[in-house]
């Protein structure tokens, strides 16, 4: 850029020169040298200082100033565009999936009440299956209690009976029981010993 700015100040110093020395001819015909030369310069002098104040002036404008800025920004926004497809299909395929959910969901319900049905009827049949073994053993333990009651009340009426009877007989024995009666229960008791 240097050697390019020196070789237009080399070429633009004799064309000034030429400028100046030709003066204007307002009378003539042909070219004018003078406005032409001094174009010249104002052309040079846009093409030389706007490629070096163009760039100050985007930026404090708040924009990108060189092709690797608007490189930069461009591979950005194509960035940012195929994340922004990927995520569209993403939320696509999503949405496609919650449809077709929501387009199940009746037989699904109906899949979860008939599941949650069986295995109430399930649990109801083992819990009267319980029941009823706990009412079977409750009945045979009663019976069992039962039973034991009776054998405890017929050994207490034996008991009681037995000695009624025995009272009775203390009482009736002395009054009822002559010398013979004694001597043959005495008989009978020794023989019953020997044999």
């Amino acid at each position: 850029m240097k050697r390019s700015f020196a070789a237009f100040v080399l070429l633009l110093v004799p064309a000034v020169v030429l400028a100046a020395s030709g003066g204007d001819h307002h009378g003539e015909h042909g070219i004018p040298w003078g406005t032409l030369i001094f174009s010249t310069i104002n052309l040079a002098i846009f093409l030389v200082v706007l490629p070096r104040l163009l760039p100050l002036f985007l930026k404090t404008m708040g924009l990108p100033a060189s092709r690797d800025d608007l490189q930069n920004r461009r591979a950005g926004i194509q960035t940012a565009l195929q994340q922004a497809a990927k995520a569209k299909q993403e939320s696509e395929q999503l949405k496609q999936e919650w449809e077709r959910r929501l387009a199940n969901l009746g037989t699904e319900i109906e899949t979860l009440r008939k599941q949650a049905r069986d295995e109430i009827a399930a649990e109801r049949e083992q819990i009267l299956a319980a029941a009823q073994r706990l009412a079977d053993t409750i009945r045979k333990d009663a019976q069992k209690a039962a039973e034991q009651e009776v054998r405890n009340a017929e050994e207490k009426l034996r008991e009681e009976v037995a000695s009624q009877a025995l009272a009775v007989a203390r009482r009736l024995a002395p009054q009822r029981l002559t010398a013979a009666d004694q001597e043959r229960f005495v008989g009978d008791f020794i023989q019953q010993v020997r044999s």
